[in-house]
């Protein structure tokens, strides 16, 4: 009977352990290898029609349709809604002020999908209208951005060659240039002058062929390269620009390593890619028993913060993925699923996530299936990991170094903490710590600096007494020599 019952108990708990859904919080390791992580994202709050308030906290009437991208400016969110053709705004508290794009007249929006908001204008990307709406502040309808100068595009409705500009997604740098992705546009992103007058193109991607196309490719005739058609550059997703004016984009899947990339303004691409696996969201997809969709990241959205993290959203499994602006990745949130309205399932959010943005101590995330607004806020884990990111890249060390320490205590399998105590160790001069925290970060680059630093310490302090010591043998040798050749000398004399 005893052996029954044990036997009954390690049934249960292997099934048990089987049953169990494989959706615990994750990183990547230096070897490319997942590994478990503290949790660092938590839907704190979701917004929805069931519970959109005004800001005297009366249900707000107004009904989510396709919410398809979202930005935080000072205390507003503004969502764009494309199937209400609109942008609805909120307030730092999420509660509804207004909806604006909906006249009758000059500034009807149709079908928008992109928005970006500066200190004097609301761009906003008006897809089915064929512009770029402006609007002040006070939500009116100030000007317009229409079709661009260039062959591209149709000039008038009687053209047969060329794309209708038809804008999905727009940023503007400080100084006023504004930067749009367009649909069925491969020659790169279309930048326009602060006026709205076209100005070029920048950051086209480059045309690459497999091993395979381009053996066969030798081989076919012209008219056979006719008939395959054009191999045309992949087009850009969507595109971001940080405080200093470089552009971050989104590209297709046949850009590899660089679907993310940090765009001069050369167009040349500057992104730094030192992390344990590529900027590229997951690098391994699960398959198997783990009931998630399969297959590479197709990221659609990206937001960087002030001090050079950046986040990307994974359409395909409804993940979020944060880097720091060295490429390491930071930490990862967000699953795909259906929490309906309640925050309780953390393995459960999106259905269809579009588009995200930082926003203080959150990441919002639109759904555009859920129809909602889900605030993600970070887990003390995620603080003292932004915390030790924002003191290294504002060169503040010392204090990089203690918060890293504190995230060790959250989570032993940080590689990145201990990498950061050892480039904090580094700076400071101690290159016998660095040496140490770096190997354990797997860090090779920086241990190769630290190791050369610390042979170079070692030898400043030995030299001398080297120096010494050599010298002093010359001179013993020199002066033995010199004892030699006398008594030498004498013998001779004294021989004759």
């Amino acid at each position: 009977m005893k052996k029954l019952i044990i036997f009954i108990f390690i049934i249960y708990i292997v099934f048990a352990f089987f049953s169990l859904r494989i959706n615990a919080a994750y990183n990547y390791g230096p070897f490319g290898e997942v590994v478990a992580s503290a949790e660092a994202l938590i839907a704190q709050k979701v917004v929805d029609s069931s519970n959109l308030t005004d800001t005297d906290g009366k249900k707000c009437e107004y009904v989510f349709g396709e919410l398809v991208d979202v930005f935080a400016y000072q205390n507003r969110v503004f969502l764009v809604d494309k199937s209400n053709n609109c942008v609805v705004v909120l307030d730092d508290e999420f509660r509804y002020l207004t909806t604006f794009g909906l006249d009758e007249e000059t500034g009807k929006l149709k079908k928008p999908n992109g928005i970006f908001v500066t200190a004097d204008y609301i761009y906003v990307a008006d897809t089915e209208n064929k512009r770029v709406a402006i609007f002040n502040h006070d939500y009116e309808f100030a000007w317009e951005i229409t079709t661009p100068d260039d062959p591209s595009f149709k000039q008038n409705p009687e053209d047969k060659s060329g794309y209708d500009f038809k804008p999905l997604k727009i940023t503007v740098n400080s100084t006023g240039r504004i930067y749009v992705v367009a649909e069925q546009i491969f020659e790169g992103i279309i930048d326009f002058n602060p006026d709205g007058s076209f100005s070029r193109y920048i950051g086209a991607s480059t045309i690459t062929l497999s091993v395979w196309d381009a053996f066969w490719l030798y081989f076919t005739t012209e008219a056979q390269r006719k008939a395959q058609g054009y191999r045309l550059a992949t087009s850009f997703v969507n595109v971001n620009v940080d405080a200093k004016g470089h552009l971050y984009t989104l590209s297709g899947l046949s850009e590899g390593r660089r679907i993310i990339k940090k765009l001069n303004n050369k167009g040349h691409d500057i992104m730094w890619r030192n992390g344990y696996v590529a900027p590229v969201g997951d690098v391994i997809h699960i398959g198997g028993r783990v009931k998630v969709p399969t297959g590479p990241s197709q990221l659609v959205d990206i937001d960087i913060n002030d001090y050079g993290n950046y986040c990307v959203l994974d359409k395909t499994r409804g993940r979020i993925f944060v880097y720091d602006f060295e490429g390491y990745l930071l930490y990862i949130g967000g699953q795909l699923g259906n929490i309906g309205g309640t925050i309780n399932n953390q393995s459960s959010l999106f259905l269809s996530p579009e588009a995200l943005c930082f926003y203080r101590e959150n990441i919002l995330v639109v759904d555009s299936l859920n129809k909602n607004l889900i605030v993600m806020g970070y887990t003390e884990f995620a603080h003292l990991v932004n915390q030790a990111t924002e003191h290294y890249y504002y060169g503040e060390y010392q204090a990089a170094k203690e918060v890293w320490e504190d995230v060790l205590i959250h989570n032993t399998n940080y590689y990145r903490a201990y990498s950061g105590i050892g480039k904090a160790e580094l700076r400071e001069g101690d290159y016998r710590r660095a040496m140490v925290n770096l190997k354990l970060g797997y860090d090779d680059y920086n241990y190769s600096k630290a190791y050369k630093q610390y042979r170079y310490q070692k030898m400043t302090v030995i030299f001398p007494y080297v120096a010494a010591a050599v010298l002093a043998l010359a001179v013993y040798l020199i002066v033995r020599s010199i004892k030699v050749s006398v008594q030498r000398e004498k013998e001779e004399e004294k021989d004759e």
